[in-house]
């Protein structure tokens, strides 16, 4: 299979599954990370994305830690107005969202009118004060671009920049997929989230038959910094 046959692939996930259900673990390495941070803040890309830092620029703040740092959830998923998430607290217990898919009406404190109404607890652990910085598994673009990864996050169109080789079939998580390798080209011209500028190779496993994603990292010197997968 070629590289585009794979991306086609991805944009075709959500046409083939009703629902879907997964346990992902994200697992980020602080030190590359804040390094990578920095290289990109200095860079054209950065200039393009935010405009010139001067000497009265606020200093960059970092959220990672000084070591590898990481979160587990599990999803179910529907589509992007019916979804479920339990999401791992670092002290123990567990925050859960549901989007119901009952659109709102009118504009309330939660969301705009035309968005589905949300349903949040946390069982156990401390209060959203006390979350470090990094965890960002309550959002929905870092937890369920997997399931729909064309239209969340345009991981096809990312992935499409890449010089990219097909590798497999292989298997992960149980599941028969396809691994897609990659090297930039040339620089991004802007931050190609959910990746990170300032890898020099990216990798995404993707189920063969459902399209969707199983592995997505971004890799330095051979090692990943940043990785999302399906456990």
């Amino acid at each position: 299979m070629q590289p585009e046959e794979v991306l086609e692939l991805m944009r075709s996930a959500p046409e083939r599954y009703d629902t879907v259900r997964a346990a992902l673990r994200y697992r980020g390495d602080g030190p590359t990370i804040k390094a990578v941070r920095e290289r990109f803040l200095g860079s054209e890309a950065a200039r393009r994305t935010f405009g010139d830092r001067t000497e009265d620029s606020e200093p960059i703040q970092h959220a990672e830690p000084d070591g590898p740092f990481g979160w587990r959830v599990r999803v179910w998923w529907a589509d992007q107005h019916r979804w479920r998430q339990e999401l791992d607290l670092p002290g123990g217990g567990v925050e859960i969202k549901a989007s119901t898919g009952r659109m709102r009406l009118r504009g309330t404190p939660e969301g705009p009118p035309g968005t589905s109404e949300l349903w949040e607890r946390r069982v156990g652990g401390a209060s959203h004060l006390e979350d470090p910085g990094w965890l960002m598994g309550t959002d929905i673009f870092w937890t369920m671009y997997p399931f729909d990864p064309a239209d969340i996050a345009g991981v096809d169109s990312t992935l499409g920049q890449l010089d990219l080789v097909v590798e497999g079939p292989v298997t992960w998580a149980g599941r028969e997929a396809l691994r897609l390798r990659g090297a930039p080209v040339e620089e991004w011209e802007g931050p190609p989230e959910p990746l990170w500028w300032g890898a020099d190779e990216y990798e995404a496993v993707v189920d063969a038959e459902r399209g969707v994603l199983l592995r997505t990292a971004s890799r330095l010197r051979g090692k990943d910094f940043d990785a999302l997968e399906v456990e």
